[in-house]
């Protein structure tokens, strides 16, 4: 994950890795306590494990000051 955040040229890679991380972590738990099978499928449309995307490029883009450092 630190790979893929210095590639996007984040100001503190291992920062965003660690926040990517901890997302990635809370939705596995959120899913494997709320027995949800599909994270983004059409089963859990109400789940608070569909909005991963969206809270994974906000973090992207707060770390590398948008969508990706020039």
């Amino acid at each position: 994950m630190g790979d893929l955040a210095a590639e996007a040229r984040a100001a503190d890679p291992e920062r965003l890795a660690d926040g990517l991380v901890l997302v990635l972590n809370g939705v596995y738990v959120t899913v494997t306590v709320t027995a949800t099978v599909t994270v983004l499928g059409p089963e859990s449309p109400e789940g608070p494990a569909r909005c991963i995307a969206e809270l994974g490029r906000r973090l992207v883009e707060a770390a590398c000051d948008g969508p990706g450092r020039p």
